[in-house]
């Protein structure tokens, strides 16, 4: 095989080869060349640590007593074109827990988008009989929350300890 002809195939076969996607043969042809070859042997060490880097969630979940805390592990933005939103929906979503505490300390713009994945993220929890709140949202966020009356529907509290308290049944 000419692995070094076409740079569009040979990024596929790194990538089919790093997913595991490859017949056998083609696997051991491949593996038999990137050995010696230097430039494809670098290659597919930066693919892999792309592909590595890209697969890392940014989303992460916690539980404080029996709130389910989620926050984003880097900044992000909750706009139309975002993964993080999409993985707040899914973890969200995928559970069934009552009390969820979304941590917006990271985020620094939401669009519309955005507030629909919050309401739906507030509609599954009520859904559920449970309640979902805010902590910490940045002055432009809060800002859009109350421009948009969602703050009426989607408390939001600046304290972690509050914002646990705030569960609680009275």
């Amino acid at each position: 095989m000419r692995f070094h002809e076409d740079p569009l195939l040979r990024e596929k076969l790194f990538r089919d080869y790093l997913l595991r996607r490859l017949a056998p043969e083609t696997a051991d042809a491949f593996e038999s060349h990137y050995v010696v070859c230097d430039e494809c042997f670098e290659e597919v060490r930066a693919t892999r640590l792309l592909m590595t880097g890209l697969a890392q969630t940014k989303v992460d979940r916690r539980r404080l007593e029996d709130v389910v805390v989620i926050e984003f592990t880097t900044p992000v933005q909750l706009v139309r074109q975002s993964n993080e939103g999409r993985e707040l929906l899914e973890g969200v979503l995928e559970q069934k827990d009552t009390k969820v505490l979304i941590d917006l300390s990271r985020v620094s713009r939401i669009d519309s988008a955005g507030l629909g994945l919050l309401m739906m993220c507030y509609s599954h929890a009520v859904r559920n009989r449970g309640m979902l709140k805010l902590l910490n949202p940045s002055s432009p966020v809060q800002d859009l929350l109350r421009l948009t009356r969602v703050d009426s529907v989607l408390e939001a509290f600046y304290d972690e300890r509050q914002a646990l308290k705030s569960f609680e049944v009275p």
